[in-house]
Order: structure tokens, then C-alpha cells, then sequence
């Protein structure tokens, strides 16, 4: 065989989800003729085990990814749990990339439907949350708006000025109070007991690189989930006010603006009557 032919050969046999005895089991007479005249064998060392050395060591170099991006799922899973949730998601789902950090993308999407969401419920909502820290460390940078451009505004445009977050961001519901499992996770300490409290989680990366997240109190949420939705100041100011208009006021959404400039979060701004 030739080079290209004995490495897809290889390819084959290790990523096979229930082992290299079983990918032969299964293999076709000309599989395996190829198999015995591709790889060594000796007594005390079959070709099988050799190549199921690099079997295993595929799925470990997965699960020690999946625990890296995932780290509060996995904590509050159990070490256990999680190495059969990864076990399952390999066989599901076999590394189609080269880049191994997009290996585990769909695993919250997977979660949803897993028996361990059902013994702990929410954690699909976490892993969503892990998995969206883990993806804007790998989203392209962007320029990021500046108080200038806000000093700029005349006051008549505020009510139609839009503002663009950076690609970075991601709005994420959970139940679960992300930001203190995060918390209690860094400090190495045992998973507590979990309420369910329904919050939005916002994660973002600022110009600097850096990675955080935050819990956002409703009406935040809701301004900032109108203007990434392409809404204008005002319609922002009315969303966070809530249905009875008297959850947030223009001025409290003024002091957002503030931070969320100074977090990095906004990377555009465009007038709404211009368009």
C-alpha cells in the first residue's frame, strides 16, 4: 500500500468507536488481508494491541480536549460520567477536523438529549456556556467602538443610534448559576447543591484577549439581546423597561452603554433613520 492508502487504513482502526478487535471483526477479507501486511506483529505484542495503543491514546487526547473546553460540565458531572459522555459522543461523533479544538462543538447540542442531562438538569445549558468561553478565544478580532463615537452622537440621534456587538459575544440562557459553579470550579471545590434559577450568561472576549463572563440581571438582558437583534437605543430602553415600564429606565441603560464600551463589548454603531 501506499502512503496515503496506510494512513486511512490507520485512520480506520483507531477511531472504529468500540476498538481495533472489533474493526477487524468487522472488516471486510481484504481489510484485514491489508491490515496483517501493513502492521508488525509478535508474540508478546500482536499487531491489534499495537495499533490499539494509538486507539486509546485518539480517545484520551479527545477526552483530555473535552474536559479542557468543558470544565464546569465535567466537574459537575463526575470524572466518570463524563469520560461516558465523551465515549458516546466519539462514537457519535468522530474528530472530522484537523483542528482538535472544533472536535467537541456539538457536545451541548448532544446533551439535551443524554441521559445525564436528566440526572442533572441544566447541564446542557452549561456546557453551552463552556463551549461558547472555549469558542471566543478562536473567533477574529475586530476594532471595538470607542467614547468618541459616542461623543460624537447629536443628541437627536439617540433614539435610532444602533450599536453592534463584537462577534465574540453570546447571550446564553441557564438555569443554572453559571458564574458561581465557575467560581466554586477555580477554587477546587465540591460541586454544591444546584438551584435552578433561570438567568442569561453573557461571554464575551475584550481586545486584550481575555475571555469573561457574567450574569445579567433580566433587563440588561433584554436591552442587550435588542440590540444584537439589530434594535435601536430606544427600542433597547423599552425592552429593558419590561412590560410594566418600570423594571429599568433610559438612564439606567445609559450606565450599561458605559460599561459595555469599556468591556469591549460594542464593535459598531449606525443610525437606524440613515438606513
Amino acid at each position: 500500500m501506499n502512503l496515503r492508502d496506510t494512513q486511512a487504513l490507520l485512520w480506520r482502526a483507531i477511531a472504529w468507536p468500540t476498538g481495533v478487535d472489533d474493526f477487524l471483526a468487522q472488516a471486510d477479507v481484504e481489510t484485514r488481508q491489508a491490515f496483517a501486511e501493513t502492521f508488525a506483529d509478535t508474540p508478546a505484542f500482536s499487531r491489534a494491541a499495537r495499533v490499539q495503543v494509538y486507539a486509546e491514546a485518539y480517545f484520551w487526547r479527545l477526552y483530555e480536549v473535552a474536559v479542557d473546553q468543558y470544565p464546569v460540565t465535567a466537574w459537575i458531572a463526575g470524572s466518570v460520567p463524563f469520560h461516558d459522555l465523551i465515549t458516546d459522543f466519539v462514537l457519535a461523533h468522530p474528530s472530522r477536523t484537523p483542528d482538535v479544538r472544533r472536535f467537541a462543538t456539538g457536545l451541548a447540542s448532544m446533551l439535551r438529549t443524554h441521559p445525564l442531562e436528566r440526572t442533572h438538569p441544566g447541564l446542557a445549558e452549561v456546557a453551552a456556556v463552556d463551549w461558547a468561553i472555549s469558542d471566543a478565544v478562536d473567533r477574529v478580532d475586530e476594532e471595538r467602538l470607542s467614547v468618541a463615537v459616542l461623543q460624537r452622537i447629536p443628541a437627536p440621534a439617540w433614539p435610532t443610534a444602533r450599536f453592534g456587538l463584537t462577534r465574540t459575544a453570546a447571550l446564553l440562557p441557564c438555569t443554572l448559576p453559571y458564574s458561581t459553579l465557575r467560581q466554586a470550579w477555580a477554587a477546587e471545590q465540591p460541586v454544591p447543591v444546584l438551584e435552578r434559577t433561570p438567568v442569561t450568561v453573557l461571554v464575551w472576549r475584550q481586545a486584550d484577549h481575555d475571555v469573561y463572563q457574567r450574569t445579567l440581571n433580566p433587563a440588561e438582558a433584554r436591552a442587550l439581546r435588542t440590540l444584537d437583534a439589530g434594535g435601536t437605543f430606544a427600542e433597547a430602553c423599552d425592552a429593558a423597561a419590561g412590560p410594566l415600564a418600570n423594571e429599568a429606565s433610559p438612564a439606567d441603560v445609559a450606565g450599561w452603554l458605559q460599561r459595555w464600551l469599556a468591556d469591549d463589548l460594542l464593535a459598531s454603531y449606525s443610525d437606524a433613520s440613515e438606513s
